[in-house]
């Protein structure tokens, strides 16, 4: 097990005390796609083929400036080619259980690191005036598990203490729910997909320069985030 492994793994389940199984909040409709948008099978072979044909375009037709002028949000837009491209894409085969990293402590009921699914991962890096704005877009073939893996990038995005990442464990949103996380610097939506397996699309200030932009936090990016999941219709 790599070190990142370790360092997520122990966030996810010793930090939150739950389950990669671990169930959902009841969904409601919300103005987003019902099933059938978007599946595992397609997030994984956009990411797959994204590692090699680099794009600073984000796919699915996902239009980060079309989503903030519908939630009110003033100004423009650019790709964020500080990492090399905007658009970056990385998908991982699972874990098998393992035993926990030394000196880490766990829930008495799990004596071992759970398995964890296959996932996909696209990130979608833009620029409003000087502040960073990621879309990601996370999935998994396993129900009921794509928010708790994503736990500690949720935990960075939205200025999460530990008791704030455990209350959103228990609370996380269900499919056909977008929802405020934390300080509001981060919207997470939750996408009933096509087929088994769980998606999430979360959209975020990048808050690691500084003081969050005021102009992109709260409702106003909670909405936009609900109008990029629509765009999956």
């Amino acid at each position: 097990m790599t070190a990142a492994h370790r360092r997520r793994l122990t966030a996810v389940f010793a930090a939150a005390g739950i389950t990669l199984g671990a169930a959902a909040c009841s969904s409601s409709a919300g103005g987003v796609p019902g099933p059938g948008a978007l599946s595992y099978d397609t997030v994984r072979s956009t990411a797959e083929k994204l590692q090699t044909d680099k794009q600073d375009t984000c796919p699915f037709d996902l239009d980060l400036a079309k989503a903030l002028k519908a939630a009110g949000i003033p100004g423009g837009i650019t790709p964020d080619h500080e990492g090399g491209h905007a658009v970056q894409g990385s998908v991982g085969d699972g874990l098998p259980p393992q035993p926990w990293p030394s000196g880490a402590s766990h829930p008495a009921s799990m004596p071992s690191v759970p398995a964890t699914p296959p996932h996909a991962d696209i990130i979608c890096a833009y620029r409003a005036g000087t502040t960073g704005l990621n879309i990601e877009l996370f999935a998994v073939p396993q129900p009921g598990t794509a928010v708790n893996m994503l736990l500690p990038g949720i935990q960075r995005a939205a200025q999460l203490s530990v008791a704030g990442l455990q209350q959103f464990a228990t609370e996380q949103p269900g499919p056909g729910q977008t929802r405020l996380v934390g300080k509001g610097t981060a919207a997470l939506a939750r996408i009933a997909p096509k087929g088994e397996g769980d998606i999430v699309l979360m959209l975020s200030q990048d808050t690691g320069s500084g003081e969050p932009d005021r102009g992109l936090t709260g409702e106003p990016l909670r909405k936009a985030a609900e109008n990029l999941v629509g765009q999956l219709r």
